[in-house]
């Protein structure tokens, strides 16, 4: 049992290194994430509702490295600083540090700060105070103490960060309740503004994907010439700052440090997730970890789907069984994420998934550590763009307010995705160096497609001809 001095102790400690971790993030002026404005938006709403704002626990899961902690001392100084919220109505915890010093939870350290800063119990307090935690993943009974409290008082605001083993811990009722803003590594428009403050969220173009038509593509048009226009304000070819943000941009960090070292700590974070995130569960308490780290540097030397489960277990030597187990785990920490193929159930179940790297600036540092790292290596680049359009396709895919599936097409030359939205197929082809309206053709006309969408290098500008939408790939990179 830990006693009321130690627990505030800890407490008055976590206050202050919070306000002075804050004061440091804003000083180097770090631009907040784009997310950043979804919670400030729930948090506005919370402080102006009298009572009983629904959105007040939130849960926010990510990779390491993605910006979670500064997210949450840009909160804090939003909180403290813009709305004017009192230091004592803000509570914040960072609970890797929780258990390395008191190795107390996070339920006992907010009973206490309730008890001796507001002089009351959780039920009976009478004003709104925020509650944020760091790193909840590190106690196990995060989402059912958040649960019971959400219940108690609608007074609190309560935003908990981790990594994606904080879905471990979650119940149905804890579901029920939870708010979850997930955040992933940056993708290319998010790096423009972060890194030189070019801002195209006044630019829609998701609606080209799933609604092609005359008037849509004329809009996209228009508004493609508009973002054209501000890439002329960068100072390398638009091009060439693409390839930069696909082999080493994707995680904030990278915005203050040279290439040499931005893989350097994109492969620390790998390590992390194999040594520290994957301890969480339990089947992999026997498995070495440089078994892991070679399956994940044979998948990135590869193109997606040309590998099976039989080919990866030969290659290291263990059983396929194994494997399948290790990238469903993989999945699970979302440095992976599955695409399956098309078809019947059975065919779904039978035939091999393709597995993409979150991000493709991971698949990138893995292949640095081998020595293929390099901006004008046409098969590499290849690679990171599939990738790239792989994981923007799983992130709107993700969006809970559209009804979409991504797949693969099994047929031999088959395109490369296939996008289900509703009962219509959108196929999906990536050109780097030639463009395959064939494989489009043949896939529209065997799916009863509307049209096909065709993502290429070669193609300038967006335009639709012949049911076949043309898509640069710059442009797709700035649509979401």
């Amino acid at each position: 049992m830990i006693d009321d001095d130690t627990l505030m102790s800890f407490i008055r400690s976590q206050q202050f290194e919070i306000k002075y971790l804050a004061n440091e993030i804003n000083n180097d002026r770090f631009k907040p994430r784009f997310k950043y404005n979804d919670i400030k938006n729930h948090i506005n709403n919370f402080i102006k509702i009298e009572k009983n704002y629904y959105n007040r626990l939130i849960m926010i899961p990510g990779l390491r490295g993605v910006g979670k902690s500064t997210l949450l001392y840009q909160i804090y100084s939003y909180l403290n600083d813009e709305m004017e919220i009192d230091e004592d109505d803000i509570l914040y915890i960072n609970v890797d540090d929780l258990k390395s010093s008191i190795d107390t939870d996070i339920k006992s350290v907010f009973e206490s700060f309730i008890e001796n800063v507001h002089n009351t119990i959780p039920l009976t307090l009478k004003k709104k105070i925020f509650l944020l935690v760091d790193e909840a993943q590190y106690d196990k009974n995060w989402a059912n103490f958040a649960k019971l409290l959400f219940d108690k008082n609608s007074r609190i605001f309560m935003i908990f960060t981790g990594s994606s083993a904080l879905n471990l811990n979650l119940n149905t009722d804890a579901t029920r309740r939870i708010t979850t803003i997930r955040l992933y590594p940056c993708n290319f428009r998010e790096y423009l503004y972060l890194k030189y403050d070019i801002n195209f969220n006044r630019y829609d173009l998701r609606e080209l994907i799933l609604n092609t038509n005359n008037e849509i593509v004329e809009k996209a048009v228009k508004y493609e010439k508009e973002i054209y226009k501000e890439l002329y304000n960068l100072p390398n070819d638009n091009t060439l700052e693409f390839k930069k943000y696909l082999h080493t941009q994707s995680f904030p960090f990278a915005l203050t440090n040279n290439d040499i070292e931005v893989h350097k700590f994109t492969y620390e974070v790998i390590k992390r997730i194999i040594t520290d995130d994957l301890v969480e569960f339990k089947s992999f308490n026997k498995l070495n970890d440089k078994i892991i780290s070679r399956i994940l540097t044979y998948l990135a030397t590869k193109k997606a789907g040309k590998t099976s489960n039989n080919k990866i277990a030969q290659y290291i030597g263990i059983s396929a069984n194994t494997v399948d187990n290790i990238l469903e785990i993989l999945e699970k920490t979302e440095l992976l994420f599955k695409v399956y193929a098309y078809g019947s159930a059975g065919t779904i179940m039978k035939k091999p998934r393709e597995h993409f790297f979150i991000t493709p600036s991971i698949k990138a540092t893995l292949n640095y550590r081998i020595g293929r790292y390099n901006l004008n290596n046409k098969k590499c680049y290849s690679l990171l763009v599939e990738n790239m359009i792989a994981s923007t396709l799983n992130m709107m895919v993700s969006d809970a307010s559209l009804s979409l599936g991504l797949f693969y097409d099994p047929n031999k030359k088959g395109v490369d995705f296939l996008l289900k939205c509703v009962d219509e197929i959108i196929p999906i082809e990536v050109g780097v160096g030639k463009k395959t309206k064939s494989q489009l053709t043949i896939a529209k006309n065997k799916y009863n497609a509307k049209y096909g969408i065709l993502i290429s290098n070669r193609t300038d500008r967006i335009r639709f001809e012949n049911d076949i939408l043309y898509i640069p790939l710059v442009t797709f990179a700035l649509m979401f």
